[in-house]
């Protein structure tokens, strides 16, 4: 056996200890004054925006939400609707909740919202369904 397993022992410990320094130094949380300050919202500006309704078959109801609150509904929507709505429109885009109610026992029904956007944007989107649906979507 050659050297001694205490000196052994001291090298293993002192590279264990020099790892856990390292690993601390790696791992230990930042500085409250090294924290970049923190973001600012952006003001969002209210928005005129288009809005256009094309359905498969005829609905019982239909209603437009952004932001919990009710943009639009109709009982009993024609084929084609189209309404007009001032709403708040951030650079990140929007978010709008449909809900459709179809009646009862009949296939599938599609209903086309198409949103003239801000800027000249135009989005189109699709909600697939029969009886109540609802579904939120996401206009960039």
């Amino acid at each position: 056996m050659r050297g001694s397993p205490i000196l052994r022992s001291a090298v293993v410990l002192l590279a264990l200890l020099a790892l856990a320094l390292l690993l601390w130094h790696l791992t230990k949380p930042a500085r409250a004054d090294a924290l970049p300050p923190p973001i600012a919202p952006r003001a969002t500006g209210a928005a005129d925006i288009e809005v256009e309704l094309n359905f498969s078959r005829r609905a019982n109801r239909v209603a437009v939400q952004h932001l919990g609150a009710e943009i639009w509904s109709k009982a009993q929507p024609a084929l084609d609707e189209s309404f007009a709505s001032r709403i708040p429109w951030p650079k990140e885009g929007i978010e709008l909740r449909v809900l459709v109610d179809w009646p009862e026992g009949e296939p599938d029904a599609a209903m086309r919202l198409r949103v003239a956007a801000p800027g000249g944007m135009e989005h189109d989107r699709t909600v697939w369904g029969s009886g109540a649906v609802e579904e939120v979507l996401v206009l960039p």
